[in-house]
């Protein structure tokens, strides 16, 4: 694989003047990019990281040629302090806005400094923790989430669902962070097996075969690990996480077909389908839901029942999204960081406008009501606090049986029906009571009853670490099941809960999720059906 500096990260750079005051405003791990808050969010010994900030470096971005690579590079020096021994950075390029270095192996670990000197004006320390490993694993995105950079070790072709792995394959899976090595990394890569190292590698919920753990033999401080995809999981959006010397990574995904080099992704557009999006310069969706959520909390529990149809147009830049999402898989985890002020989300759509809905089925019969143009609902919770916006009926619960939405024509869209299976409850046998505490050094199972032939069980965890910053997981489970346990490595990654005027900010919800078969109606290019039925619980502390 060839080593760009430029493929670290997503570079926008900024055009400060050459005086400019040095800003240093964050460091982290170049391929995870996990916030400093978080477990997983150290430094490296023999890592690369990306540094933040201002008037850090030339307007121009200039990059490493050659080895042996220098400490100073374009008027830029990195310094980090730990217990009184202070160490030169290696750098890889530098920005006004944005520098790469590698951190020396031989960093003490611990909590300590960095100062970022740009033509001889130091920045202000920054706060930094180095740690022996804090393994980040390389993205397509450039931000440490969603399909990762993972190659196969005999063509070298980059993973993607069309050019899908195979059970027994050997992988590459590129990071940095995996640990420290002896020598002199300035001068060149220093390849080899790293000694001693704690590793495991997992794709989806089983551990694969490591044949090779540590620098490639191209670059200094970027790593690589040879793995042998293990057989029975398949997927196109398969979850990968590493656990090195008990540090959970960050969590990417890779395509796994069964057999053959695609993957056949159910929610793939179909060739029609996207013909119709570019004549008509969108995506023209429907969805058609219903779902009943139990909201146990420490001062009130109610139960929120809802059903709704929305149409709209999908702008052509989001048609990717829009329709070819790969579905998770079930006995599979996956972790994200958030924060504020994170990736945009997607381009606004454009509502369409269909005729009078009405919903029809055990419960009687209602007409939807349309807060705004192209979303049309109702909600039922009989136990709802005082003045909850969006509730239309407080006497009435879904009971199980079919829904039936029947929908006149209107500006956009035609006359419909659509009939959506609905349940009865969801019930988790073993629901903590509010508040609740989740002990992050041990496995949590999750047991329940109920469940529902073809639908997925969700159980996802948030936890914030400060204000707007914070990690989330989902596990997935057959609904059937009956139970599942969430991984150790997973909640290890969370960050211990913070309290906001005395109240934890973290949540634990379980509930699952039916797909069902898509509809037609005149005036849309593709119609989606789904219930979701579970139980949202909070506050909950992680520790």
């Amino acid at each position: 694989m060839k080593w760009t500096m430029s493929a670290l990260a997503a570079l926008v750079l900024a055009h400060a003047p050459l005086d400019a005051q040095v800003t240093l405003s964050s460091a982290v791990n170049a391929a995870s990019y996990l916030n400093p808050v978080l477990p997983n969010g150290n430094l490296a010994q023999g890592g690369v990281f990306i540094a933040f900030g201002a008037g850090m470096g030339p307007a121009k971005l200039q990059e490493i040629s050659a080895f042996p690579l220098p400490t100073n590079l374009g008027g830029t020096s990195i310094a980090v302090t730990v217990n009184g021994t202070t160490v030169n950075c290696i750098m890889l390029y530098t920005s006004a806005a944005q520098v790469a270095a590698v951190l020396p192996s031989d960093t003490p670990v611990g909590a300590g400094t960095m100062v970022l000197s740009y033509n001889n004006t130091p920045s202000a320390p920054l706060n930094v923790t180095v740690a022996a490993h804090d393994f980040g694993i390389f993205a397509i995105n450039q931000g440490g989430s969603g399909p990762g950079v993972v190659t196969n070790a005999i063509t070298n072709t980059v993973i993607t669902s069309t050019a899908s792995a195979n059970p027994e394959n050997l992988l590459d899976i590129w990071g940095t962070g995996l640990g420290p090595v002896a020598g002199n990394e300035a001068a060149g890569p220093l390849p080899g097996n790293l000694p001693n190292l704690d590793l495991q590698v997992y794709v989806g919920s089983q551990k694969a075969t490591v044949n090779y753990a540590g620098r490639s033999g191209c670059c200094t401080g970027l790593d690589q690990i040879e793995i042998t995809v293990p057989s029975g999981v398949y997927g196109c959006a398969i979850p990968v996480y590493f656990v090195v010397g008990g540090v959970t990574s960050n969590f990417v995904t890779t395509s796994i077909a069964q057999s053959g080099s695609t993957c056949v992704n159910p929610s793939a557009l179909t060739a029609g389908q996207q013909q119709s999006a570019q004549a008509n310069g969108g995506l023209r969706t429907g969805s058609a839901s219903l779902s009943r959520f139990y909201e146990y909390t420490a001062k009130i529990n109610y139960e929120s029942d809802s059903a709704g149809v929305v149409f709209s147009k999908v702008p052509l830049v989001d048609l990717q999204l829009a329709g070819n999402v790969p579905p998770p898989v079930a006995n599979t985890c996956l972790l994200v960081q958030f924060q504020s002020g994170g990736l945009a989300g997607f381009v606004a759509s454009t509502p369409l406008q269909a005729g009078t809905i009405t919903l029809g089925g055990p419960i009687g019969s209602y007409t939807l009501v349309s807060p705004q143009p192209g979303d049309y609902g109702i909600t039922f919770s009989p136990s709802s606090p005082s003045g909850e916006a969006g509730v239309i009926n407080k006497g009435t619960v879904f009971t199980a049986g079919t829904y039936t939405f029947t929908g006149a024509s209107g500006a956009d869209i035609g006359a419909f029906n659509v009939s959506i299976p609905f349940p009865t409850p969801l019930n988790w046998t073993n629901r903590p009571t509010v508040p609740a505490t989740v002990d992050r050094s041990k496995p949590l199972t999750i047991n329940w009853t109920n469940g529902y032939a073809g639908a997925l069980l969700y159980i996802n965890g948030q936890s914030q670490a400060s204000l707007g910053v914070g990690a989330q997981f989902t596990c997935y489970a057959d609904a059937t099941a009956g139970t599942f346990t969430v991984p150790q490595a997973v909640l290890e990654a969370m960050p211990p809960t913070y309290l906001s005027n005395g109240n934890a900010q973290g949540s634990l919800d379980v509930y699952q999720v039916y797909s069902g078969p898509g509809f037609t109606a005149p005036g849309i290019d593709i119609g989606t059906t789904m219930f979701s039925d579970g139980f949202d619980i909070g506050p909950i502390t992680y520790q």
